[in-house]
């Protein structure tokens, strides 16, 4: 449970010339000339759905929306302001699966250019485009590192050993008419079977191949250079 605020009533000064013509007005003249004050330093505040009144504006304005809370604002500069709790320009990032066109007014921002009250609150952070986020540590060795690529092509010495099984039927040497020791000659499609390592010929390419995890688009986004909410 609070405790009690002390009120200070402060005496006025009452005119040598008042008079009066009853009690209630004598007491009245008392209370007109009485200041009261809450001790300490305390200082009334706004709350509500209405702008406050000028006369209201040096006082903190607890907004509320249809009677819900929304944020304390002070009076700055001609403007209600309240200052956004991440900062401006900072290093959080966060996902965004909306277009770019909402992400301008997400957050209470609003279109238009950046500044300490108006635009944008958050921007898509191009330097993660089309980039997977990966904790620190092993292969990335500090914060933004950055590698990988989106395709990949395999050379020889990427493979792991292996044979193949080649089929084959020698065929005769052409005009020598000369016999032919076995493993000689042309070779042709057949039956017979060699195992071994079958080398790239000039005629043989290498492709790219793509090696990606199943995917979810989303964009990654970071806080502008706004600092202030605004009413």
């Amino acid at each position: 449970m609070a405790s009690n605020q002390q009120v200070i009533l402060q005496a006025g000064s009452v005119p040598t010339e008042t008079c009066f013509e009853s009690i209630q007005q004598l007491y009245n003249t008392f209370i007109n000339n009485t200041t009261a004050y809450v001790a300490g330093g305390y200082s009334l505040f706004n709350y509500g759905d209405s702008t406050p009144a000028v006369d209201d504006q040096d006082r903190p304005w607890i907004r509320t929306i249809g009677g819900k809370p929304d944020r304390m604002y002070s009076f700055i500069s001609g403007q209600w302001i309240s200052k956004h709790s991440i900062p401006a320009g900072g290093n959080v990032r966060q996902m965004w699966v909306g277009s770019e066109v909402e992400l301008e007014t997400y957050d209470d921002g609003e279109a238009g250019t950046v500044n300490e009250m108006a635009g944008p609150f958050w921007e898509i952070d191009t330097a993660m485009s089309a980039k997977f986020p990966v904790g620190v540590g092993d292969f990335a060795a500090a914060v933004k590192d950055t590698g990988g690529e989106k395709d990949t092509t395999l050379e020889e010495k990427n493979l792991p050993p292996h044979v193949h099984a080649l089929k084959y039927t020698e065929s005769p040497l052409k005009n020598t008419g000369g016999a032919q020791n076995a493993g000689e000659g042309h070779f042709i499609s057949g039956s017979k079977i060699v195992n071994g390592m079958i080398a790239a010929g000039s005629g043989q390419t290498s492709e790219s191949f793509t090696n990606l995890p199943p995917y979810y688009g989303v964009y990654f986004i970071k806080r502008t250079s706004r600092i202030y909410y605004t009413v």
